[in-house]
């Protein structure tokens, strides 16, 4: 497991991701600290590894700002739910990202997604606006799942609601996550500058798109199975549907300027916003990915941009989209070699209880970009 580290932004400067793979660094470590991190077993902002050691995290630990080490105080289980919806982002981004050149590649070490998180570029926005959805939606989940001592479920909606249903159930505690994530998240951004607007806008954007992809769901009563009457409550999108939604904003950014239009100094501190680069183009809503930095070229590495390349990335010769080898490979042209795999095939469930299965070994032909 890797030893994840900071995180963007909030995580820039602040966050140990190391909170999500804790408990292998902490395995390897002998005086049982890691990080910041303690074997203590009274607390109950815990991480528990396989061998069961009871992880907190410790009050002295430096690298997260006085007010975020305050929020986990004040909300027990929560550090929890937050290592677990940074995990979720981190895989949620690499898969909206499997078939493109900027794949989200991360490392181990104290920049978990190296040196993009400096610019000020699309990919970076989308780093903010997933990570900061996948707090909310972690912290939301958490507390409906009474994971989290200082909160619940979201118990609002109550009473009628339709003429064949009414509110009850437990609801997801969007709003709770919503104000969680606003508190902790947005803490670590320091400054006026643009990239502090940028990174503040799209902390925002990935919180309200958890929000606006909330769903009712509902539970039939009735005789023999009817749905004469339903219980509804309000329920969390799935993060992958989050992480959809983001994806599409992601490719419709809106390039951004600094916007100050104060005589004062006094004014000027009111008014700092984002303004659309083009004029004639709205102003970015709430929902909406902003960047005000032009991508660097994924196609090659280069360490002074941190950037991977995609040479020998797995390609699909037939596609002509993003994951065809002419775009992939940028060009330059790919091999293709044949790999034998041999796979368990044909399995059979014996009563009771033994599976047995075959082995099957066929050819898989590769594509990988020069």
């Amino acid at each position: 497991m890797e030893c994840w580290a900071l995180l963007p932004g909030w995580v820039s400067a602040t966050l140990l991701l190391a909170l999500a793979a804790l408990p292998a660094a902490l395995a390897a470590n002998s005086s049982g600290r890691w990080w910041g991190i303690v074997n203590v077993a009274s607390s109950t902002n815990l991480l528990t590894d396989s061998k069961s050691l009871q992880l907190v995290l410790e009050p002295s630990l430096q690298l997260l700002s006085r007010k975020q080490r305050r929020l986990i105080r004040q909300n027990p289980g929560i550090l929890h739910s937050v290592s677990g919806g940074l995990q979720s982002a981190v895989r949620e981004c690499k898969w909206q990202f499997r078939n493109r050149r900027w794949n989200c590649p991360t490392a181990p070490g104290p920049h978990l997604f190296g040196k993009i998180v400096n610019r000020g570029c699309r990919e970076t926005a989308f780093i903010f606006a997933i990570t900061s959805a996948g707090v909310t939606h972690s912290v939301a989940r958490s507390c409906s799942e009474g994971s989290i001592e200082s909160c619940t479920c979201d118990y609002r909606r109550r009473g009628p609601g339709g003429p064949d249903w009414h509110w009850g159930g437990c609801s997801d505690n969007i709003d709770f996550g919503r104000l969680f994530g606003r508190e902790f998240v947005d803490s670590g951004e320091k400054g006026r500058d643009l990239r502090f607007l940028m990174n503040l806008h799209n902390n925002e954007a990935g919180r309200t798109t958890v929000f606006s992809e909330m769903r009712q769901e509902c539970k039939c009563h009735g005789m023999s199975g009817s749905c004469t009457v339903r219980t509804c409550w309000m329920r969390l999108p799935t993060l992958r549907a989050v992480g959809d939604v983001l994806r599409d904003r992601f490719d419709g950014a809106s390039r951004v300027l600094y916007g100050n239009r104060g005589n004062n100094r006094a004014a000027r501190a009111e008014l700092l916003r984002l303004e659309p680069e083009d004029p004639a183009h709205k102003p970015p809503s709430p929902h909406d990915l902003v960047y005000f930095e032009k991508s660097p070229n994924f196609c090659t590495y280069s360490g002074r941009l941190g950037t991977a390349g995609t040479a020998g990335r797995a390609c699909n010769s037939s596609s002509p989209a993003l994951d065809g080898c002419e775009l992939l490979c940028c060009g330059r042209g790919h091999r293709t070699r044949t790999q034998r795999v041999t796979e368990r095939c044909n399995c059979t469930f014996h009563w009771c209880c033994h599976v047995s299965c075959r082995n099957c070994t066929h050819t898989r032909v590769l594509h990988e970009c020069l």
